[in-house]
């Protein structure tokens, strides 16, 4: 769109002018747009918004930012009541309801996020039906999986991209799928094991990690992708993968000792007799999201001579005593990274409690924050921080774990 076109039609005021091509430009803002429009003639209101709405397209998307600012954007011919739940508002849409710009199709309302938030939301629409319609934005194409289906994503200007999430061109390992029953629990579950490229071709063995919620793991945190990507890359040695999921979640992963004597006793075994792993606990590591990240920290404390590395992704750690354990523990041989974000607070909190222990306590751990919400958005992608602090390669592709 022309500054031309847009300064034709804009005839009221001069506060607001769009003759740019990027809203970093001196002289626009986005209440200088809303002010323009208020102002404008009625027949002139909905060109003034239609001109704004290619715009901002075509310059940051929509949500459309400015600044720090990220403006919720939503069109629509009736007069429905428009509000949006997102990690920024716990998931809940009460006084979240946008504003309408009278004249005009147009609903918005701004929120003020750091500039490397990246943050998973919908817009509720209440238009008189008995239900609340949860939808993505239909106005931004950017949507991200999780467990209860797709939400819309919103990613700051300073927010980059993971690229090893994405399928490229490169060597794939394999993953093969079992069911595999127990003594422990006398359960079958479903358990797929991912081998790396050339696994095949030779005799060598390999490192080892575990996943908690194996399925979830491989469709919404794409561990497949970043495991090639992190392996073609020689940032990481090749490993097995074992993806484990649970046969009852909120009972296994709610410090179950029979579902972790299980793990250790009977799964971790049938792998090392199945795959050519190393059997040592240094070159194995277990990790796991929310329940599942509480979970693994449980298993490194209880079983360090199994899993010397632990992988706790916003570990909900207010369960159980494993807070009071960790504080009493004698400082284990093993590493931990363990991360949250500032947008799931619960769990950020308790979590920074646990860091605390760890940092006064001289444990081997990293720690990390995210300006992220509770979503499989963040876990995939911060899935090579966990393997990279375990088995860390030199920039010449040599081996220099421990």
């Amino acid at each position: 769109m022309s500054p031309e076109h847009l300064q034709k039609q804009h005839s009221v005021t001069d506060d607001f002018s769009v003759a740019t091509v990027s809203a970093q430009q001196k002289g626009f803002t986005f209440n200088n747009f809303i002010t323009s429009v208020y102002q404008a003639p009625a027949d002139q209101k909905q060109a003034l918004v239609d001109s704004f709405m290619q715009w901002a397209d075509t310059t940051t998307g929509i949500p459309y930012i400015e600044d720090n600012t990220a403006y919720f954007l939503y069109i629509n011919g009736s007069n429905p009541t428009v509000s949006v739940a997102g990690d920024f508002t716990g998931w809940d849409p009460s006084g979240q309801i946008f504003n309408y710009l009278s004249g005009t199709n147009l609903f918005y309302r701004g929120y003020q996020f750091e500039a490397d938030a990246r943050l998973d939301y919908k817009l509720v629409i209440d238009d008189q039906d008995p239900n609340d319609k949860w939808i993505l934005d239909p106005l931004n194409p950017n949507t991200c999986s999780g467990g209860f289906g797709p939400n819309s994503e919103l990613a700051m200007s300073d927010y980059v991209q993971a690229p090893e999430i994405q399928n490229f061109e490169i060597p794939h390992g394999a993953v093969t799928y079992y069911d595999f029953s127990d003594t422990t629990q006398e359960r079958t579950r479903s358990v797929r094991v991912y081998t790396p490229p050339g696994y095949v071709e030779n005799d060598f063995q390999y490192r080892s990690i575990y996943f908690h919620d194996g399925n979830e793991y491989l469709t919404l945190g794409f561990a497949q992708n970043v495991l090639d990507y992190l392996i073609e890359n020689q940032s990481i040695p090749p490993v097995i993968a074992v993806f484990v999921d649970p046969t009852n979640r909120n009972e296994e992963y709610s410090c179950d000792t029979d579902f972790m004597d299980m793990f250790v006793n009977e799964l971790v075994p049938w792998i090392d007799s199945e795959y050519r792993t190393m059997i040592d606990a240094n070159s194995r590591a277990v990790a796991g999201v929310s329940l599942g990240g509480l979970t693994s920290l449980l298993f490194t404390l209880h079983h360090p001579e199994t899993f010397a590395n632990c992988g706790a992704y916003s570990p909900a750690i207010w369960i159980g005593d494993l807070m009071q354990e960790y504080q009493s523990s004698e400082v284990l041989p093993v590493k931990i990274y363990m991360d949250a974000g500032t947008y799931e607070t619960s769990i950020f909190n308790s979590a920074s409690t646990l860091q605390e222990t760890f940092l006064n306590n001289s444990w081997n751990y990293k720690w990390k924050i995210w300006h992220e919400g509770h979503s499989w958005g963040a876990w995939r992608a911060h899935l090579d921080e966990s393997l990279t602090y375990f088995w860390p390669m030199t920039s010449t592709g040599i081996d220099d774990s421990y």
